[in-house]
């Protein structure tokens, strides 16, 4: 039996933005729903210029105590129905670098940040920060790209009947205990005429069989995670893509992915994982074990 780890101590990391407040909300919401301390972090990048002294200048300076009390207000704002312990920092920095410090040296049990804003010219549905800190975060990590409403209800979760995407769905479950989760299978059809050699069958009755036993996998992963819908839809040749479409379609406001190992989203379910990440528009969980 799988022990997972309880969430005691949170972080957030927060820009000072009108956006910001979904991401915020959010935190607070699973820290009250836990009874977790809260860790808001804000990072502030350095100036790279300034007006040498011989000129008359001043260093550029960054008001940390001004920055602060915006943020302490924006909380006081959105904490009143939690009442969640929340501790501010304000640091200089790169944003993902001290996202990941500061949940280290606090021993962090989960981050939440926002999508925020992509590059010029990029598609997708997520910013290079959030990215960053996905791919190289120890720890889970939900990005929120929507805003808050209610707390989560219609979860959906890829799965390849694998330990990992078991643990994922297993601590998502510890996380929303009053979410309802969904989780789905692309299989890998093939699309090629004549026999298929190895089997003996063409490729129509192969692919029979593939999604037969899919379905079987699916009945007795579901049953080792006590989740009760699920469905097997059909890869075709894109199965990246036939994911994205399927969660697209449904009325889900969460997507859940699992990580390999302890290196984040570069060891996760590849490319696929990679792929749901920056095109879904839903909020999306990474579990690292």
């Amino acid at each position: 039996m799988l022990i997972m780890k309880e969430v005691k101590r949170v972080l957030v990391g927060l820009d000072v933005t009108e956006k910001s407040n979904n991401v915020l909300k959010r935190a607070l919401s699973i820290a009250n729903e836990h009874k977790a301390d809260l860790f808001v972090v804000h990072a502030v990048s350095t100036p790279w210029v300034g007006v040498p002294s011989y000129f008359g200048g001043k260093d550029i300076a960054i008001d940390h105590e001004s920055i602060a009390k915006h943020i302490e207000k924006k909380i006081k704002t959105l904490n009143r129905e939690f009442k969640v312990n929340c501790f501010v920092f304000v640091k200089e920095g790169n944003p993902q670098d001290i996202i990941l410090y500061e949940s280290k040296l606090n021993q962090i049990d989960m981050i939440v940040i926002g999508a925020h804003s992509k590059p010029k010219g990029k598609k997708g549905f997520l910013g290079t920060t959030a990215q960053k800190v996905a791919h190289l975060s120890h720890l889970p990590v939900l990005i929120v790209k929507n805003s808050v409403k209610n707390p989560y209800k219609n979860i959906i979760a890829p799965t390849d009947f694998g330990m990992q995407s078991k643990q994922s769905i297993l601590f998502t479950k510890d996380i929303f205990p009053n979410a309802k989760i969904n989780v789905v299978n692309a299989f890998d059809t093939i699309y090629m005429e004549g026999p298929y050699a190895v089997v003996g069958r063409d490729l129509s009755q192969y692919n029979d069989v593939a999604k037969s036993c899919a379905k079987s996998d699916l009945k007795n992963f579901m049953q080792e995670v006590s989740v009760k819908k699920g469905k097997v839809i059909d890869g075709e040749l894109y199965t990246k893509e036939t994911l994205v479409n399927y969660i697209k379609e449904g009325t889900y406001d969460l997507v859940v992915v699992g990580s390999r190992g302890t290196v984040g989203l570069n060891a996760l379910l590849g490319s696929v994982a990679n792929y749901i990440l920056r095109e879904t528009s839903k909020d999306v969980l990474i579990y690292v074990p």
